[in-house]
């Protein structure tokens, strides 16, 4: 490659970084700010993820929670301990192995669980709104590729 093209390429590529960590900064500004409603009032987004985490209907383990948030135990039991506090979340022993403790929502948390979700549906219509269903499959592709590439050296 000639050496006149690396600052074109070097300019490409800060374009592309901008629009990564653009995107990204956008979506938790616009995340943020969702979350003023009467379901998730006083929730962060790392309560938010917590309660996804737990799962709507089910009853999980605090290990399956914390491996889906990629967090230590520890930090999982704090948010747990606050989102309990709030009525978000319950804690209860399994009958089968009483050293396992299962998180499950509780009806205030699948609200706020079903309002995020919401959110999350109406910003992805939103942003998809003007492009084509080609460029949508395009984009779908190529943002899969990244994410995979992330997703790898996570």
């Amino acid at each position: 490659m000639a050496s006149s093209a690396y600052p074109a390429m070097a300019a490409h590529n800060l374009e592309l970084d901008d629009l990564f960590s653009g995107t990204f900064q956008s979506v938790m500004r616009i995340e943020e700010r969702a979350l003023d409603n009467r379901y998730t009032q006083g929730l962060t987004i790392t309560d938010i993820h917590t309660i996804v985490a737990v799962g709507l209907y089910e009853r999980n383990p605090m290990n399956v929670c914390a491996t889906r948030l990629d967090v230590t135990l520890a930090t999982l039991t704090t948010a747990v301990n606050k989102l309990e506090k709030l009525g978000y979340v319950r804690r209860e022993r399994s009958q089968e192995d009483r050293r396992k403790v299962l998180l499950s929502l509780t009806t205030q948390g699948r609200k706020a669980y079903r309002a995020h979700l919401l959110f999350h549906k109406r910003m992805i219509s939103e942003a998809l709104n003007g492009l084509t269903n080609e460029e949508q499959r395009v984009l779908a592709h190529a943002l899969a590729k990244v994410k995979g590439f992330f997703d790898a050296r996570a």
